[in-house]
This record gives C-alpha cells, structure tokens and sequence, in this order.
C-alpha cells in the first residue's frame, strides 16, 4: 500500500511591516532583524514617506518611532492610521518614555497598539513578540511601557506633567496661569507639588526650575 499523506503542501505567510525610523543605523539595524524573523520590510524615514508607503504596500503592522525630526511625528502617522486604516497593527518605538510628554493618553486613544520605550528594551527579541501581539490581537500587558510603573515620572500627574513641561519652555509663573487657565496663587501650590515630586523643591544648591526643565527634556527623549 502507497504510503499517502494527508497533508497538503506547506504554505509560508508573508508578514508586511512598515518600519518608520529617521535615524538611518538603527532603521537599517531593525529592518535587518525583521527581516531574519521572517517578515517583508519596507522602511520609510519620515511621515509623508510613511503615508506613501501604507498607500503603496499595504502592510499588516507598522513599527512606528514617535520623534521624526522636523515636521509631523509618528503620532501624527498613527492618527492617519487610526482613522483610515484601523485594520494595520501598530507598535510605537521610542525614546519617549512618557506619551503624557507629548500631551497624548496613549492609553485610551490607542488601547490595541504596544509601545515601546527604547531605553527599556532589553532584548529585540521583545520587539518581535510586540509585533506578534499586535498582529494577533492577544494580550499587550508586557508591550506597554508608557504604563509601566518603572518609567520616568510616573508618579506624577497629568497636571503636574503639564506644569512641568511648561516649566521646560521656560515659562514664568504667571505665564504658566495664563496658559493653563489658574489663578496665580493656585499655579504656584501647582508648580512647588510639582517640584517636590521630582525631589527638587528642598535642595539649595540647584537652580530648581532648570533641573526639572532638564529633567524633563532628558526624559522626553
């Protein structure tokens, strides 16, 4: 008796990633890395790149850095995305360790994407298990670092965040109540919690507003 098998011939699934990163060693670096995972790569360095590319290739999820360098930002990508082809995973891939900093709840407006904080990726073999996630639709608990209880300033509020940032733009007190709407008098309580959060407000031998400004923009990324 002929020995029939009953499986049918073996089928290969291509995967198309987008990966959008301005900075060219790290993008080719990645790409190389998705590439030996198994997955069809196509790069872009900007958004207008990256609007051209999802047009073009259709691609099943795209790898999304935040900070593009001049122009619109990988959020502005991911708002395209969202609106017009909500059907692409997204994993955001960042220095931004905090999307407050950038005055987005990320949590909300974004609850199926994983992001991931450069600085507290370890091994890129997480990027590909995010990509998995994402692709899959399974659980992203492990995937997003802007909740994690160990980024920069996450016990600070979204108000204190705020203050912060303003802070880092160089604004006066006064300034910051104009801006925010406040009373002087309850931007300044504002601006002192927000400095003793940081662990700033008692040391007399710092310029306090400059080492939370600096603070600030070194977490920013």
């Amino acid at each position: 008796m002929s020995n029939i098998s009953n499986r049918g011939p073996e089928v290969s699934w291509e995967r198309y990633v987008l990966l959008v990163e301005d900075d060219d060693l790290i993008r080719s670096l990645l790409a190389s890395f998705l590439e030996n995972a198994g997955f069809k790569v196509t790069t872009a360095t900007n958004a207008p790149d990256a609007k051209r590319a999802i047009a073009t290739v259709d691609p099943d999820a795209v790898i999304l850095d935040i900070d593009l360098g001049r122009g619109p930002s990988g959020l502005d990508v991911a708002d395209l995305i969202k609106s017009l082809r909500p059907d692409i995973a997204i994993v955001f891939l960042t220095n931004l360790s905090d999307p407050r900093f950038a005055n987005r709840e990320m949590e909300s407006d974004y609850p199926n994407a994983a992001y991931l904080n450069k600085t507290m990726l370890k091994d890129l073999d997480v990027l590909i298990q995010a990509l998995e996630a994402v692709l899959h639709e399974s659980d992203l608990s492990d995937f997003r670092h802007d909740m994690s209880i160990d980024r920069p300033f996450a016990n600070l509020s979204k108000t204190q965040i705020q203050v912060l940032r303003l802070i880092s733009e160089g604004k006066t007190n006064a300034q910051i109540a104009k801006i925010r709407g406040r009373s002087l008098a309850a931007t300044e309580s504002s601006v002192t919690r927000t400095l003793k959060s940081l662990g700033l407000d008692t040391d007399p031998d710092i310029n306090v507003r400059v080492a939370a400004a600096r603070a600030f923009l070194l977490y920013r990324g």
